[in-house]
């Protein structure tokens, strides 16, 4: 008997088992997908051929056409972010219309050719208005920017994992994909998180222990940090976690600011190894001004923690509330508000301090609560999606049929009695596109 619950293409960065995940889209389907596997049939397309959950069904993103052919899905699930984790799905977006969790607005490059060359205002306009001619062949229409316009651009919801993000990208978007804004929807769905059920340890060695994850370039702001931790009166230390490209540019900082007895390093950003750092914490870092990139998980993991966390009031950091963190405003008095809140932390029965922040993200973003509400998403859009999927699939019969129009001029009238190279050559190749094609 055929299953009732509703079928899900999950697209997700996914590697193997056993390794932890090193991008913000596995992290959230780490969390996830445990909770909502036994609520819905979901099938996990990724850019790999194996999975690391042998509980679910997984295929390569490029088997998505032939799966869903042998047993259509009622909606399809993306999580769009930067760098190589997120390639694969930036070009599955343009196949197959479905809800896009977007974790990043600003691209780090324009993508393949076949995306930044791809007319895809030209495609939205005429998924709208069935009566725009296609445009001429050898239209090529350059993205001027790696924006994520086009890879949003027929998503019938599309949510963001920061509130900042999606208010600067509906600002971006409002005029370059009007025509399609009408359906659009945009929600906030947080990165998920557990909540850290027990308390911290009390801090024995009258050190203030400091953990990192900025960057080291100028957005990070990790030159006011190391200055700030020089100026103190107060014992302390530095566990900064960098990626591999980052670390000898961060010992070099150390070095300049005469702090490096003080710093160690983790060399790699993951989930796990922050998980580690949290558990002697005095304080947590994340420090980011700029449109590229995310605090990813870390910051949620940071207040889930009860650390005492430290945001810039900018970009991601300016949205939370200023009873959760300790807000730096960046500027001309940055280094002292880092040196006030470093001694405050230092003092006796400060170790409390994070509980506002713990409170707040428990509400906010609890892995539970993410679940209920991504479950809540996928029954309440999935007429939606079938709808934007029926009209996806028009659209590409009627580009075929234009096809097929303009190849017939092209294909020589055989003489009388002989083979026809229309009907035995053009006809059989268009058939076998669409169906490949086909959508359901």
């Amino acid at each position: 008997m055929a299953s009732s619950r509703l079928r899900i293409a999950w697209f997700s960065d996914l590697i193997q088992t056993g390794q932890p995940p090193h991008s913000l889209s596995q992290y959230c389907t780490d969390l996830l997908l445990p909770i909502l596997k036994d609520r819905f049939e979901i099938e996990t397309f990724s850019s790999s051929f194996s999975t690391p959950y042998p509980w679910i069904k997984h295929s390569h993103h490029l088997n998505a056409y032939k799966r869903h052919r042998e047993q259509p899905f009622d909606l399809f699930f993306y999580q769009l972010e930067d760098g190589v984790p997120g390639r694969f799905a930036r070009t599955q977006l343009g196949m197959f219309p479905g809800i896009t969790w977007v974790h990043d607005i600003f691209l780090g490059d324009l993508g393949s050719e076949a995306l930044h060359t791809s007319p895809w205002e030209r495609t939205v306009a005429q998924f709208n208005d069935p009566t725009l001619e296609f445009s001429e062949r050898g239209h090529l229409p350059h993205q001027l920017r790696p924006h994520a316009y086009r890879e949003v651009s027929v998503s019938p919801l599309v949510l963001f994992s920061s509130r900042w993000a999606q208010k600067e990208f509906l600002g971006l978007v409002s005029d370059r994909v009007e025509h399609a804004l009408g359906a659009h929807r945009s929600e906030y769905l947080p990165v998920p998180v557990k909540i850290n059920s027990t308390r911290r340890r009390a801090r024995r060695d009258g050190t203030l222990h400091v953990v990192s994850q900025c960057s080291t370039g100028i957005e990070g702001h990790c030159h006011k940090v190391l200055q700030a931790l020089k100026a103190l009166k107060t014992p302390w230390s530095l566990t900064w976690m960098v990626d591999g490209s980052e670390l000898s540019r961060a010992r070099a900082l150390v070095e300049e600011f005469e702090v490096a007895s003080n710093v160690s390093f983790v060399e790699g950003r993951t989930s796990s190894a922050w998980s580690d750092l949290l558990e002697a914490a005095d304080a947590a870092l994340h420090l980011h001004n700029s449109p590229f990139g995310h605090l990813g998980p870390y910051l949620h993991m940071s207040l889930a923690a009860g650390i005492p966390t430290l945001v810039l009031r900018a970009a991601g950091g300016e949205e939370l509330p200023s009873d959760a963190v300790f807000s730096i405003s960046p500027g001309l008095f940055e280094t002292a508000q880092f040196v006030g809140i470093f001694e405050a932390l230092s003092r006796a029965g400060s170790k409390n301090l994070g509980e506002p922040g713990r409170a707040f993200i428990e509400h906010e973003a609890g892995v539970a609560q993410v679940a209920k509400q991504l479950e809540a998403t996928f029954y309440q859009m999935a007429p939606v999606c079938a709808e934007v999927l029926s009209q996806w699939s028009a659209l590409y019969d009627r580009a075929d049929n234009a096809l097929v129009e303009e190849i017939k001029p092209l294909v020589d009238t055989p003489a009388p009695g002989s083979p026809s190279a229309y009907e035995h050559i053009i006809l059989p190749f268009v058939a076998e596109v669409r169906n490949f094609s086909k959508l359901g």
